[in-house]
């Protein structure tokens, strides 16, 4: 009698089902879990399910189970073999048991799919703590089962009758590789748990005991390592301070799984934990430690650079400058309950700008200073979310007047050709050569968003100046029609997908416009407007859906298709009058609320989702106000209409559906990476949020379909 049999037999005699019963039990299983589990799997599972006493079988006769996706895996599998790549190795923990002790490694293992948490027990483990299994190593896992850690979430176990499989020659293109999860050192900016990182031991901390508020004594230290550029302190507490001491001064290491914290200046800071996995790597003999670098919590001081000479080679800089537009200062709450403050400013010499981010009391310490030079001494050179360069202030920053500096009034004009994205931020001058309609799109909540932009030529190039939502309105007032001269004062250097340099406004840009034309720039003549010169400033990619990654996230798309399917839902809401976010209405069903504007006249905006089909694949898509409205034929008012007469959201969206099924669209939008619970189970899908949206001639859409084919 086979195997199955046996458990058939024993969920039969336990639960008084059929044989026919539990075979249509298995089928629907193995059906649920996409065929991805064999007979004998999907019985281990309804027998667990009925809580059916089928004992642990012999590692002998444990019946395999080949998992093709880690996305099908549930709680209770047994006997499962499964082959990926190692992305992170956890640190080995040391336990005692009956017998003396033992030992257990995590691993975060990813199978082309998803990734999984893994533990590895006994001799498994061992095989990491002796450096046999490494992250990037690509194994086969056989007789492993599966439960739910003390997180909740699934975790695969690989115990004393697992087996262990190191693949030399296996093919790694199928998996993703470690070392593109690696977090650069210099561009850590915010707190985040559990990260790899890489660097080199620069210089070697104490260790300090101290009292804890309990009584308690805590011990800690800490090493600083380096990146590309910038150095980050590495901070071990208690039970794994020694470690700290484990490392010397040109050590290359790789630190896995190790926190991001901030400390009191916003400085981030690497902080181990029990699972901090930190491996040397190589080694490299450094020159002995500088005097003129600057060290947290030391009184060493820079020499003092022009902002056009300050790179992202630099640690520490100081700079004599003068003061452009400061935001407003930001408080925020420290872990430990204390609360600090940031506010990000401008300043510029006769080279250039540069964004200074002010920490704690520094900010007032900067805002004593009113239009005279400022020498400010030790700040720290960081690279912000856009890789650019900023400075912050640190412990050590000292502002004082520099009195014998001669630093013009106004930022220097930098010319268009010379704009260095690296930079962050620039001011430019020149002539409007045109200046484009706002251009209004709705944002992936449903949140209407506008975008206009302008050409600035001076005599070097030109670029496009864009202004987003709120900056729009920095535009206003500027003539179209005739030559018109402007200076842009600190914009954001931003290269678009074509690879081209622009301007982007920001909260602290500035737009001055003058009568006058600087001599050189007289001899520019305005040019002709053009179709291609007024494109908005979002760069649509025409792609198909089977060559969209499955994990773009963001991606602006162009893509033509059927309209498959719509959604069932109530195919509007009630938005505000201002700024169409949704409302809500009050108790007695009188007044309608908006979070941001108070009590407000609402008006209906379409909301619809459904499935687009491109022929190549599909994808669900999501249409707002204008573009629902273009879809379906049915305008806001109709909708009232229709409410008006007695009709119900049903009716309503029955009406819609008839009229936008079947339709082939030619549609624009973003695409957006949601995760969602489905059966129990969280995973990510790809939704396309249009902004745009027309119907394509069929001669138009043969037209490009020839072109495709004879490229």
């Amino acid at each position: 009698m086979t195997n199955i049999e046996d458990l058939i037999q024993k969920i039969s005699k336990h639960t008084g089902l059929s044989r026919a019963e539990i075979k249509q039990k298995i089928d629907k299983k193995k059906e649920e879990l996409e065929f991805l589990i064999n007979d004998n799997a999907a019985a281990h599972i309804i027998a667990k399910d009925y809580n059916v006493p089928i004992g642990r079988p012999d590692s002998k006769k444990r019946p395999e189970l080949t998992i093709k996706s880690l996305k099908q895996m549930e709680p209770g599998l047994s006997g499962v073999n499964i082959t990926g790549i190692i992305l992170r190795v956890y640190n080995p923990i040391e336990f005692t048991r009956e017998g003396g002790k033992s030992l257990l490694a995590p691993i975060l293992l990813h199978d082309g799919s998803d990734s999984i948490r893994t533990i590895l027990w006994g001799s498994k483990a061992r095989q990491v703590s002796e450096n046999q299994i490494q992250r990037g190593s690509i194994v086969n896992f056989k007789q492993g089962y599966t439960k739910l850690g003390r997180t909740g979430d699934l975790e695969l176990h690989l115990g004393d009758r697992g087996f262990v499989n190191i693949l030399v020659d296996a093919n790694k293109e199928q998996y993703p590789d470690p070392n593109n999860e690696l977090m650069d050192l210099d561009v850590l900016d915010e707190e985040t748990q559990d990260i790899d990182t890489e660097g080199t031991v620069t210089k070697l901390g104490r260790l300090v005991t101290f009292n804890r508020a309990d009584g308690t004594e805590g011990r800690v230290a800490n090493i600083f390592i380096k990146g590309k550029r910038v150095s980050r302190r590495i901070v071990f507490w208690d039970q794994r301070a020694e470690e700290a001491f484990n490392f010397t001064r040109g050590d290359q290491l790789l630190i896995q799984g190790v926190n991001v914290k901030l400390d009191r200046d916003g400085n981030p800071e690497l902080h181990s934990t029990r699972s901090t996995y930190i491996t040397k790597i190589g080694h490299t003999t450094l020159p002995p430690l500088e005097e003129s670098s600057v060290v947290e919590g030391t009184q060493q001081t820079t020499p003092i650079k022009t902002i056009d000479t300050i790179n992202s080679q630099d640690e520490f800089v100081s700079i004599s400058v003068k003061k452009g537009p400061t935001g407003k200062i930001r408080e925020f709450a420290r872990k430990d309950g204390s609360t600090g403050s940031v506010c990000r400013g401008i300043v510029f010499d006769n080279t250039g700008v540069v964004s200074l981010v002010l920490w704690n009391e520094t900010s007032s310490d900067f805002e004593a200073f009113k239009d005279q030079p400022i020498q400010i001494k030790n700040l720290r050179v960081s690279l912000s979310k856009f890789n650019t360069i900023e400075l912050h202030t640190t412990t050590n920053t000292t502002f004082s007047e520099a009195l014998e500096e001669e630093i013009g009034s106004d930022p220097p004009m930098t010319e268009i050709v010379e704009l260095k994205p690296e930079k962050g931020i620039a001011c430019v001058h020149g002539i409007v050569q045109y200046l484009s309609e706002v251009r209004e799109f709705n944002r992936s909540d449903g949140s209407p968003g506008k975008v206009q932009s302008l050409e600035l030529e001076d005599n070097s190039d030109s670029t496009r100046i864009v202004a987003w939502n709120e900056n729009v309105t920095k535009l206003d007032g500027l003539d179209s029609e005739n030559i018109q001269y402007l200076k842009v004062l600190y914009g954001g250097i931003r290269v678009n997908q074509d690879g081209r340099k622009e301007i982007h406004l920001n909260f602290q840009s500035e737009i001055q416009t003058e009568s006058s034309i600087p001599p050189k720039l007289q001899k520019i003549q305005k040019k002709q407007r053009t179709p291609e010169s007024d494109q908005p400033s979002i760069d649509y990619i025409k792609t198909h859906l089977a060559e969209l990654s499955n994990e773009a996230d963001g991606d602006t798309i162009e893509v033509v298709g059927k309209v498959i399917r719509l959604f069932q839902q109530t195919p509007y809401y009630w938005g505000c009058s201002i700024c169409k976010k949704k409302v809500d209405q009050n108790e007695d069903g009188q007044e309608w609320n908006c979070r941001e504007h108070g009590n407000v006249d609402p008006s209906i905006r379409v909301r619809l989702s459904g499935l687009l089909d491109d022929g190549t694949g599909t994808i669900k898509v999501t249409f707002f106000g204008i573009s629902g409205e273009i879809l379906t034929g049915f305008k806001s008012t109709n909708i009232k209409r229709m409410l008006e007469e007695g009709k119900t959201d049903d009716q309503i969206f029955e009406e819609m559906q008839q009229e936008s099924e079947g339709k082939t669209v030619q549609v624009k939008g973003r695409v957006q990476l949601r995760t969602q619970e489905v059966q129990e189970e969280t995973v990510q899908r790809q939704e396309l949020y249009v902004n745009r949206i027309r119907f394509p001639s069929p001669k138009n859409l043969s037209e490009e379909l020839l072109a495709e084919l004879q490229e």
